[in-house]
């Protein structure tokens, strides 16, 4: 997503051009969806004119795509010796996005997958990118003898992911650091892996 970070050797009034572009494009996603999202809009709303705009992002998906990357952050992976430590750092880092603007644009890219190939080759990328960290930590963990050697990481990222998602967007209660411990020590008692006195 390297349109999302604009190279370093730019005209500062261009990064800041740029940024703001991305910000009101943000902006504008989550309050009208990606087909309300127009160019123009994303000028009206700047004050950036079309034609600048333009000269970065050849087109209106161009322009959604870059904003997205702009806000999807992708952790790294810890590694402190325990899969029960790495995954909380990871799942609590989930539910902090969960409350960001990066969520709010989640419904909206999903829907878009549905309708454009390049939305869902983002949401693919998205997806492979952010899942990338949990998967490492899982098999750190499998390696370690903390999960069964047959274990599928797959399975054990969608458990201890899928709740919160569900929560945060069909659930009333709160994605919170004691949801997190109680979702990470269920899956992990589920396998067979004590829970910490």
């Amino acid at each position: 997503m390297s349109d999302a970070q604009p190279p370093t050797s730019l005209d500062p009034r261009v990064v800041r051009s740029r940024d703001r572009v991305l910000a009101g494009t943000v902006e504008l996603v989550i309050e009208r969806g990606i087909a309300g999202t127009t160019i123009e809009a994303v000028s009206e709303r700047t004050g950036v004119a079309r034609t600048t705009i333009y000269r970065h992002w050849p087109s209106q998906s161009a322009l959604v795509l870059a904003a997205f990357g702009s806000v999807l952050q992708v952790p790294s992976a810890p590694d402190s010796g325990s899969l029960r430590d790495d995954l909380l750092v990871l799942v609590e880092g989930l539910a902090a996005a969960l409350a960001g603007p990066a969520a709010r644009l989640m419904p909206a890219l999903i829907d878009a997958a549905e309708r454009d190939p390049r939305f869902a080759a983002l949401h693919r990328e998205e997806a492979t990118t952010r899942h990338a960290p949990v998967l490492l930590v899982i098999r750190r963990g499998i390696a370690r003898g903390e999960l069964p050697p047959e274990t599928d990481p797959v399975d054990v990222l969608d458990l201890v992911t899928g709740p919160l998602f569900y929560r945060r967007w069909v659930g009333a209660g709160r994605v919170d650091a004691d949801y997190v411990r109680t979702v990470v020590d269920t899956v992990l008692t589920a396998y067979g892996t004590p829970r910490p006195s």
